[in-house]
């Protein structure tokens, strides 16, 4: 049984957790007087933070989650199920190895029991194939008069390489035929069907098609609103950046909202694994789509780009690097008063269940809904790319630092076994190991392309190559004034240009050196590492970075200036407007001192009852 660090939904204490406090506890934003009383749910329980994918709502779909927020909506993230209560979600391998035994020991799962108090569940990017049971509880939700909102993507977006995209598990099942899956028990028979039925058109009269399609100036087909139950009121064209279509199957139960117009030149995505483009046109079927499914609701796009935000929050799991991902919430194209369009409707309880009056209009059946180029997977159920250096998607032991769900993040250590070399010491371990090093720069290397550390006698040397996200800052060709800086670098032992170095460079800081506050701040400060480690009670003056908000406005988190560890701070009311980074967002970065006691807020540790802060320059 692998046990992997997906922090539970709504625990209460610590406990077991403090090992894995780096993703603890799963986020939560709440509305302040403007509440709606109305929860939405992001699930991370089958994926959303594979390869480059991060769709969590303190990561690239903040926007999104923020943008509810300000419409008075609860948003939560969903882990999974906390079946032992000891603080973690465990993810048990149950599909490689579909015994009951696992399946029952599985809980990075739905249930309906889990979901049920939420009016709208997101299901973005899911990359890992839902069990029948939890088919079921999506089933039950949606019986239950609650919407889902499902976010995929091009087919071979297979972000975590385990032969699984969205489309595919939308679907309800793979786009091969072959034997492998036939999975068996919690799953069943996933082998593609060979016609246009699968769960998804079963319950919702819909697929996704597997299509890769590019149309950057956005699908221009929008359907009036008084057709589209007012949904498309303020929608312009819609960015499609490597995404899918749907096809529908029943209009009395689904029908499109955005297709590609005449005027419009969709083209097939460079990577796709086939034509890509089947038929163009509205013949192609709709890029965004609803579903009315008895008392339930459903809504369907084929790409996340148009909704994402440039802040992704996690590392990738396959080799730790820093992800990228796009400003789509603002881009011309973006989705963005469609998706609130979209959760208003699906939170909204109404009794007609399906598309066929005068006031609710059936939609139109997609001419072919299975192409033929769909009957079969051309990769022959390959994953799009063989996956290396010993990740595997079913095992998250073998997750890299930072990722979500991975033995070491931001926060719990420092990576690398949690140890912080010096030099000297990351030149006597062997390359192709994570090491986390400190050193003294010293030098450009080839431009602007590395950096040169040494150990604080001059000793031993070690070079440090700059991805591109780093040369700006890091670069002494670029900054010189890092030459004398202490840095403090995770990545893997490597030999660049000849020399030993570090690469794959997963964070990148400079320190100062000491554990506490030393001449950074007042007498007597102490760090957020000190402060993370004191009882609660206790009074603290602590200095630290803050990295973004918390439950915004109410609090904001604040980072160790020399490592990971952070820490909440409770604001009181007066606080909010100057510091809170939901209403002052230049306080992201800064050096804060605060004034408080140590405390548990949202059973993370914190300082409350705060007297003062003070922004500080007097920190390296």
């Amino acid at each position: 049984m692998k046990r992997i660090l997906f922090a539970g939904l709504l625990a209460t204490s610590l406990g077991s957790a403090q090992a894995y406090q780096w993703n603890y506890p799963a986020p939560i934003k709440t509305p302040g007087s403007n509440d709606n009383g109305k929860v939405v749910l992001f699930d991370v329980s089958h994926g959303g933070t594979e390869g480059n994918a991060d769709w969590v709502i303190d990561g690239a779909f903040s926007d999104f989650a923020d943008a509810l927020v300000a419409e008075g909506y609860t948003v939560q993230e969903y882990r999974g199920v906390d079946k032992n209560s000891d603080g973690v979600i465990q993810f048990v391998d149950d599909y490689t190895t579909p015994t009951t035994a696992n399946s029952n020991a599985n809980e990075a799962v739905i249930t309906y029991t889990a979901i049920s108090h939420a009016d709208v569940l997101v299901l973005a990017e899911s990359n890992r194939p839902f069990t029948q049971s939890e088919l079921q509880a999506l089933e039950n939700f949606v019986a239950a008069g609650k919407g889902i909102f499902f976010v995929a993507d091009h087919y071979n977006a297979d972000r975590n390489l385990n032969t699984w995209d969205s489309t595919e598990v939308f679907n309800g099942y793979n786009r091969s035929t072959l034997s492998q899956f036939n999975v068996g028990g919690s799953y069943g028979d996933l082998r593609n069907p060979g016609t246009a039925s699968g769960w998804l058109a079963q319950e919702f009269g819909i697929r996704f098609r597997f299509n890769a399609i590019d149309w950057h100036s956005g699908a221009s087909g929008i359907e009036p609103a008084s057709q589209v139950e007012g949904l498309t009121t303020g929608v312009g064209p819609v960015l499609m950046a490597g995404g899918a279509t749907l096809a529908i199957t029943d209009p009395n139960r689904a029908k499109g909202l955005v297709y590609f117009s005449t005027s419009d030149s969709p083209s097939r995505w460079t990577h796709a694994v086939d034509s890509g483009l089947y038929f163009g046109g509205t013949a192609e079927g709709p890029y965004v789509a609803i579903a009315k499914s008895g008392p339930g609701k459903a809504a369907f796009i084929g790409d996340s780009s148009p909704i994402e935000d440039a802040s992704p929050k996690y590392k990738r799991q396959d080799n730790g690097n820093t992800k990228s991902t796009y400003p789509g919430w603002t881009d011309a194209g973006n989705a963005a008063q469609l998706s609130i369009n979209l959760i208003d409707w699906l939170a909204t309880p109404e009794s007609y269940t399906q598309f066929n009056s005068s006031a609710h209009p059936a939609g139109t059946a997609t001419p072919t809904p299975m192409a033929s180029e769909e009957l079969d997977d051309p990769d022959n159920g390959q994953p799009w790319n063989t996956p290396s250096g010993g990740y595997n998607p079913w095992d998250a032991s073998t997750f890299d630092y930072g990722a979500y769900g991975a033995p070491d993040g931001p926060g719990g250590s420092t990576g690398g076994g949690g140890e912080v070399l010096s030099v000297s010491e990351a030149l006597a371990e062997p390359t192709g190991i994570t090491v986390t090093v400190s050193g003294v720069i010293t030098q450009a290397i080839n431009g602007e392309y590395a950096l040169e550390i040494e150990d604080s006698a001059g000793s031993a040397t070690l070079y440090v190559k700059l991805d591109s996200q780093y040369r700006n800052d890091f670069s002494p060709q670029n900054n010189p004034s890092v030459i004398g800086e202490t840095l403090q670098v995770s990545g893997e032992r490597d030999v660049y240009m000849g020399e030993p170095s570090i690469e794959y460079v997963t964070d990148m800081q400079l320190v100062d050196g000491s554990s506490g506050g030393g001449s950074c701040g007042s007498s007597g400060a102490v760090s957020v590492s000190d402060a993370y480690a004191s009882s609660q009670g206790t009074p603290l003056t602590v200095v630290g970075e803050v990295i973004g908000g918390v439950n915004d406005p109410y609090a904001l988190e604040l980072g160790d200036l020399n490592s990971s560890t952070s820490v909440y701070v409770k604001l009181e009311s007066d606080q909010r407007a100057e510091y809170s980074p939901a209403n002052n967002p230049a306080m992201v970065g800064q050096t804060l001192e605060v004034d408080g006691v140590r405390d548990l807020y949202m059973s993370y540790p914190s300082l409350e009852s705060v007297s003062s802060l003070t922004v500080i320059s007097n920190c390296p």
